[in-house]
């Protein structure tokens, strides 16, 4: 018996974590019965509930009599606790360059200062990170602003929550050719596609406008190996991965600028736009400011990347 009212009890108090943490401090404080519809409980366990979290200093409430009960003060921390099951998944590309490495990094710092487990699986292929996020299988995605959008306008049920700007997600994007003498693309060029990133394939498109080319479907993260294979004769690719890697022998030319490459070079967080509880919680945590900060001090040498 004593164990039945203890699970009745957490699962109410779980229950209104997740609409409290919705409402502002100064906000009216919904009536018990609201609560008992809204979740089938008896009027004894929804107020079970509250007295535990007025008992903790995790909310504190002020009657106004007929005007009914207002949330002085909210405790959004402790509730963000309570509210989730296990540690919040999310999805961002392999940290192969110092930027991606960076990100990682600032990501992690964030949510260990809000006390809040994280756990990043790290996929190649934005549509594939994104699927992921619209399943509910991780609760956000760090992708380009530009795969974002086509996603979104593409029918998807996500929506960019957090816009970290531009040179945030990569520095710049470079054509790679297989011929040391090649300057720019030209007909009956071999160019590697990645169908599965929408940066690569838009960019990759836009470059090879009017021109008579055969696409060559290659993983992204292989171009450069396609290219040295000569299976391809020109490749598009992030050059913070041939910074990185000392690949300066390769031949490249920078992207001309373009609305486009701006927007790929800015990192975005999706989530699922129905997801409020989540919404709420990580615009609490997730610190833009903080996370290019520690990106920065990363790019610079001046901390060691943890992920």
């Amino acid at each position: 018996m004593q164990e039945e009212f203890l699970n009745k009890t957490g699962k109410a108090i779980q229950q209104l974590s997740g609409e409290l943490i919705l409402l502002s401090e100064g906000s009216r404080m919904p009536v018990i019965s609201e609560f008992q519809e809204k979740y089938g409980m008896s009027r004894g366990t929804v107020q079970n509930a509250l007295n535990y979290l007025k008992e903790e200093k995790i909310i504190h409430t002020v009657s106004q009599g007929r005007q009914g009960t207002l949330l002085t003060t909210i405790d959004y921390q402790r509730l963000q606790k309570i509210v989730i099951e296990g540690p919040i998944r999310g999805t961002m590309p392999l940290p192969y360059s110092k930027t991606y490495e960076g990100f990682a990094t600032g990501l992690y710092e964030v949510f260990h200062h809000a006390e809040i487990p994280l756990s990043m699986a790290y996929v190649r292929g934005s549509k594939d990170r994104m699927d992921l996020t619209s399943e509910k299988t991780m609760h956000f995605s760090i992708v380009s602003k530009l795969a974002a959008i086509q996603a979104i306008e593409a029918g998807s049920e996500l929506e960019i929550f957090k816009d970290f700007g531009p040179r945030s997600y990569l520095s710049n994007h470079v054509m790679i050719f297989s011929n040391p003498n090649s300057s720019k693309i030209e007909d009956q060029m071999r160019v590697g596609i990645d169908h599965n990133s929408y940066d690569q394939q838009i960019l990759t498109e836009n470059a090879t406008t009017g021109k008579k080319v055969e696409f060559i479907e290659v993983p992204s993260h292989q171009l450069i190996y396609s290219l040295e294979q000569g299976m391809i004769d020109v490749g598009i690719w992030n050059y913070d991965e041939i910074k990185d890697r000392k690949l300066d022998h390769l031949n490249y030319q920078f992207l001309e600028g373009s609305v486009e490459d701006d927007l790929a070079s800015t990192a975005v967080c999706v989530v699922h736009k129905e997801n409020l509880l989540l919404k709420k919680i990580l615009m609490s945590v997730i610190d833009e400011t903080k996370i290019l900060s520690v990106q920065k001090q990363v790019l610079e040498g001046k901390m060691i990347p943890h992920y």
